[in-house]
Parts: structure tokens; sequence; C-alpha cells
């Protein structure tokens, strides 16, 4: 089966993206709603227009709704899941995606940027997962697919904060499948490497080209290539929350153009 062509592959399912109006959860809303999925976003308020994405999904006669809120505030999580459960009914299929990123050295970084990756990074995907997981566990099924990154597995000099709190994800991915597994409910995760979204825009300038053209001296990709498309990281998510994948549970996926491979 392949979920790339199937319109109405996710008929009749709820799915939730965390971090939807921009980047990855943009391209994964876009990419559920095309294949027949009612679709809620949560987002904050300075990292897209969620309205504007809702809005543009309506136009295509998608059922979506969306709204803010801070994932590593439980309540306002708790919140949001309420509202948009409520809109477009108990949410089965759960893309915790949401996240921030800020290179931090030790030696000059401030405790409230470790804490602050921890919080959202970590927290978050734990606040957005719990809160899912009643309605899942009542229907005895769902699917819950977590974004970590290849800084996760590799770390990477000066993110020490960020590369902590992927790794962790990471780890939450495999603790939460052997716990939930058994009550019909499915975990991975993915762990991206650089993906041309707005989280990376400081890589794509002159000097971030050039570090990347050392890095890529001496550690070149499989095929040569370093930026990925959100739209790529999209079609893994489908195909971790399709049947398709049905027999991979608390997997870490490195989806990376192969830079791990040769680190």
């Amino acid at each position: 089966m392949d979920p790339s062509n199937d319109s109405a592959l996710f008929a009749g399912r709820t799915v939730l993206v965390t971090g939807g109006a921009s980047g990855i959860g943009q391209a994964t809303a876009h990419a559920f709603a095309n294949r027949g999925a009612r679709v809620g976003i949560i987002d904050t308020a300075d990292t897209g227009d969620i309205d504007e994405e809702v809005s543009r999904l309506k136009a295509h006669g998608i059922d979506a709704a969306g709204t803010r809120a801070d994932i590593a505030n439980a309540q306002q999580v708790a919140h949001a899941i309420a509202l948009l459960s409520e809109a477009l009914g108990p949410i089965d299929t759960l893309v915790n995606n949401a996240g921030i990123w800020e290179p931090n050295p030790v030696p000059e970084s401030p405790l409230q940027l470790f804490d602050q990756h921890i919080d959202v990074n970590v927290k978050g995907t734990f606040h957005v997962t719990q809160a899912c997981l009643p309605a899942m566990l009542e229907r005895g099924r769902g699917v819950i697919v977590n974004v970590s990154s290849v800084s996760g597995i590799a770390g990477r000099a000066g993110d020490s904060a960020y590369s902590t709190s992927k790794a962790a994800v990471g780890m939450l991915t495999r603790t939460l499948a052997a716990e939930l597994g058994p009550k019909g409910i499915r975990i991975n995760c993915i762990a991206p490497g650089a993906v041309a979204t707005p989280l990376t825009a400081g890589l794509r300038t002159p000097e971030g080209e050039s570090a990347i053209a050392a890095l890529m001296a001496t550690h070149p990709s499989p095929n040569g290539r370093f930026f990925i498309d959100p739209e790529d990281m999209a079609d893994i998510i489908l195909f971790l929350c399709s049947d398709a994948s049905k027999a991979i549970h608390g997997a870490v996926i490195p989806a990376d153009e192969g830079l791990t491979a040769v680190m």
C-alpha cells in the first residue's frame, strides 16, 4: 500500500498536529487533509498564522480547526485538546511536532535556555500525549508519532539543550510504546536531519552554508543533499500513522539524508 496515493486513507480519522502552522507540521497537516482526515492544529501565536492555515484547509472542503496554546503549559494544552475534540471529534491520531531550537554553547548558556528546551520539547510532548490518551484508551486504539531530531541521536557541539531534549523524546517514545502498545496505541518517532523550515533559517545563510559545506566535505550524505523538504517528513509521518506500518512500535527512525550513517 502506498499511503501517498490514497485520497481516502485517513477518512473518518481525527488528526492533531502540534506546530501545525509552519514547517513540518504545516506540511503534515495538509498531507493528512489531502487524504481524508479531519485536521486539528495547535500552535503558538508567533510561529505561524493558524487562522490562515485552517481557512485554507476549509476552502478545500476539509473539516479543520485550530487553536493557540503553549504546549509547555499543561492547563493550556488540556483546554486546547478539549476545544479541538469538541469541534472535530475524539483525537485518534497525534503528531507531536512542535518544538524549539536555539544554540546554547555551554560556557555562556543560561540555565533558563536549557530549561526552556526541556519544558517545550519534552514536557510539551508529554502534556499533549497525556491529554489525548483518555479518548484513545476509551476506544482501544490510537496512533502517535513524535518528532525528535538527528541531534538527539548523534549530538552536536553547541546544542546540548536541544540534543538532550530530543534524545529524551526518543526515549519517551520507546517507553510509551512499551506501556501503551498492549492497549491498542501505537507510538513511533522520526528523527529528521536539517529540514528547510523557519526553525533552520539561520543555517540557510552564507555563514551557515559555509559550515554545511565543511561538514559535507568530511561527512558527505549518500545522495549529496543536506536540506530536506518538509513534505518528505510528512510522507514518513503518514506512513507511520497508516496500517502499512502496523508492525512498527517504539521505533526512532532517522530521516536525515543518511547523515548519521556516515558520522
